[in-house]
């Protein structure tokens, strides 16, 4: 009896490199600061996407952290839509392109990436609910990820000292 089982060749493990956390960090720092990003957004954008699954795939056929679809990556020069620093960089790049198209307004640029520029019209929000509910999501993240860390936050109900030392008001 002969038992045959797939084995990954050389061209599989090259198209589908696996990076660490830090990389991932690493590059969302460097993408976010060559295209005029705020970090906290590509990680917003990431999680809503991909939840950081390097690897993923959408039934629409989008790949990799950043969701890209090969035709848009294909527009973007991403070459290995696989490979994760240049999925980044494929979706930082359309994102700083969509900002600059509705002039910086956020949820027009997310509703792009999300729908496709040719459902953004009239300067709205598409009636898409899966558009809709996917600006809410990223700008929610972007608000989780955007907070100062918890330990930096006044605890709930402490009393602040007025200017004269005496307890003026007190934080809920």
């Amino acid at each position: 009896m002969v038992v045959l089982a797939p084995v990954a060749t050389i061209s599989d493990s090259e198209n589908r490199l696996h990076y660490s956390k830090q990389d991932i960090r690493r590059a969302i720092t460097f993408y976010a600061k060559r295209y005029r990003l705020d970090p906290a957004l590509l990680r917003a954008v990431i999680k809503a996407e991909s939840d950081f699954r390097q690897h993923v795939v959408s039934k629409k056929g989008a790949i990799g952290l950043m969701q890209l679809t090969p035709d848009t990556a294909a527009t973007l020069r991403v070459a290995n839509v696989y490979d994760s620093v240049e999925n980044i960089r494929g979706g930082a790049r359309q994102l700083r392109h969509l900002l600059n198209r509705y002039q910086g307004d956020l949820p027009l640029a997310l509703a792009a990436y999300n729908a496709g520029v040719h459902r953004v019209k009239g300067g709205r929000v598409p009636q898409i609910r899966e558009t809709r509910q996917y600006v809410r999501k990223v700008l929610r993240y972007y608000r989780q990820l955007h907070a100062p860390p918890r330990a930096l936050r006044e605890p709930p109900g402490r009393v602040l000292p007025g200017r004269n030392g005496s307890a003026s008001r007190t934080v809920a």
